[in-house]
Formats: C-alpha cells, sequence, structure tokens
C-alpha cells in the first residue's frame, strides 16, 4: 500500500479532481449461513456480481479485487490485523473482529450466532471514504497549502521574525504526515468488460481455507485507478 501516484498533482484542484467515485461489493466467511471454503465464497461473490437486479450496480466492471484467507481464524486474524490498522474497510474488520472472537473459544464446535446477509453494491461518491485514500490526500493537500504560503508571502521568515513559534507550528502541522505506507492483501486487477467476466475472474479465487474476506472495487477504468495506485 502507498501514495497514489495520481497525488503527485501540482493544485489542489487537480487533487481533488484525483478523487473519483466507485463501487464496491464484499463478503467474507462470517457473513454466511454455515463456514464454507475461500473457493464457494469467490462463486458466491460472482453470482452477486452477475445479478442484474441489484440496485446501486455499476455499469462499467474493471476491478481491483482484495482477498485474504487462511485454514484457522487465528490466521485470518493476524492477516488482517495489520491491514485494518492502516486502511480499515467494513467487510475486513467485521471478518477480523469475528476471527479473533472465534479464536478465542474453547472449541470449535461453537460459532457466533450471525444469519445470512445479502451481498449488495455500495456507491461510494468519492474514494476518499476509504481511511488511507483519505490520509494520502490529506497529507497532499497540507503540502499544497503550505507551497501556496511559500509563494504567497515572498519573504515568510522576515513576517515572521516576531511570531518564529507560530511559524513552527504552522510548518510542523503542515508537514505532519497521516497515511502510512504499508503491505497490501493480495490483489488482482481486472480489466473485465462485463459483470459476466468479472464474475468469471472472481469464480477462479480462493482455495480450501474456511476463514476469508473478499472486496471488491469496480468502476470505470479512470475511476479506480486511484484504488488500483493505493494497493500497487
Amino acid at each position: 500500500m502507498e501514495i497514489p501516484a495520481s497525488f503527485n498533482t501540482q493544485s489542489r484542484a487537480a487533487l481533488n479532481a484525483a478523487c473519483k467515485s466507485i463501487h464496491i461489493i464484499a463478503l467474507n466467511s462470517y457473513q454466511t449461513p454455515s463456514l464454507i471454503t475461500a473457493a464457494a465464497g469467490s462463486q458466491l461473490l460472482a453470482k452477486a456480481i452477475n445479478d442484474a437486479t441489484r440496485q446501486q450496480r455499476p455499469n462499467v466492471f474493471n476491478a481491483v479485487i482484495l482477498s485474504c484467507s487462511a485454514p484457522s481464524a487465528a490466521g485470518l486474524s493476524s492477516k488482517l490485523t495489520a491491514f485494518n490498522t492502516l486502511c480499515a474497510l467494513p467487510v475486513f474488520t467485521h471478518a477480523q473482529q469475528h476471527a479473533s472472537s472465534l479464536a478465542t473459544l474453547d472449541t470449535d464446535k461453537m460459532r457466533l450466532p450471525t444469519t445470512e446477509q445479502s451481498i449488495e453494491w455500495q456507491d461510494v461518491n468519492d474514494c476518499c471514504a476509504l481511511p488511507a485514500v483519505a490520509n494520502a490526500f490529506v497529507d497532499k493537500s497540507k503540502q499544497l497549502v503550505n507551497d501556496e504560503g511559500v509563494q504567497l508571502i515572498t519573504d515568510i521568515n522576515a513576517a515572521l521574525t516576531d511570531t518564529e513559534q507560530l511559524k513552527a507550528v504552522r510548518d510542523n502541522r503542515l508537514t505532519e504526515t497521516t497515511f502510512q505506507a504499508g503491505a497490501s492483501l493480495t490483489v488482482t486487477h481486472s480489466n473485465a468488460q462485463s459483470a459476466r467476466a468479472l464474475a468469471q475472474q472472481i469464480e477462479t479465487l480462493g482455495n480450501n481455507d474456511m476463514h476469508w474476506a473478499y472486496c471488491v472495487f469496480v468502476g470505470s477504468g479512470d475511476n479506480i485507478q486511484t484504488i488500483k495506485e493505493l494497493f500497487a
């Protein structure tokens, strides 16, 4: 996970323009009536993508697919913990919380009570709704504000001679960063031309692990570019 290259702009207008709308569809193993393999889970997700009756379904199907699986609840929790610290996404935080709870039970014969949930599309108007993207956006915005300040005040050091402390606070605030780079989960890119093509690609994902989670970002190539760069 790294700061999107699309955010390397010279103006705040261009930076704002890099924040596109996207669609998200996701599923994890704890949203099904019983534990099934990651391969079976990918087929459920593919079926939902193919379903033309679902609301907020996109019209184009380029995609960035994040996936994670493990043979045990403890293993899945371990994989997701670090990722959720940097980029908390609902499907992964839900999976991590359930996996952590299951890992502490005395017997694997018990499961947390759950009911089957419909797999629905989410229409996200601004990709900055993702915490990691938002942090990168804030860092770049502050850098641009700082650059604008230098341009507007030709002799900022002389102007602030009597307020050095305020200048130091300002400089610190505008150079402090919140984005943290880190490893991504398994990332798969798709240039599918249709829902069917994307569904067929997703059906090939997965294995026999019983604990898993998928998150699919869908949109035009331009709309998902920032997400693709984030999880490069």
